[in-house]
């Protein structure tokens, strides 16, 4: 006959803690949605405001060219970690094997 044993996973606290957050960003967007539908022109000045500075000033190009960047690097870098990874690989396995090798040769 088979007992079966608690559950000492984290999951229920995980769950209690991701539905807490869900409420609490709930809460948030219909306090907002609340404030805009009060004062709908303030938060369109606020939009339009946003707007037009983001148009005229430089930011949008800083925000491209770091893109741009960040894209470009992100390749190599991608590449370098699989190739390390695949080094880990092969040296995980050939491990034992170089250990037996190098004790051989210090026998000798």
């Amino acid at each position: 006959m088979e007992t079966s044993q608690p559950d000492t996973s984290p999951r229920p606290q995980q769950n209690r803690k991701m539905a807490e957050l869900q409420k609490h960003l709930e809460d948030g967007l219909n306090e907002f949605k609340a404030e805009v539908t009060e004062q709908p022109l303030l938060y369109l000045a606020f939009a339009f405001i946003a707007g037009f500075i983001s148009w005229t000033f430089p930011i949008r190009l800083i925000f491209s060219a770091m893109t741009r960047l960040v894209s470009f690097l992100l390749g190599p870098a991608i590449l370098l970690i699989g190739i390390l990874k695949i080094t880990e690989l092969f040296s995980a396995r050939l491990g034992p094997e170089r250990n037996i090798s190098l004790k051989s040769s210090q026998k000798s």
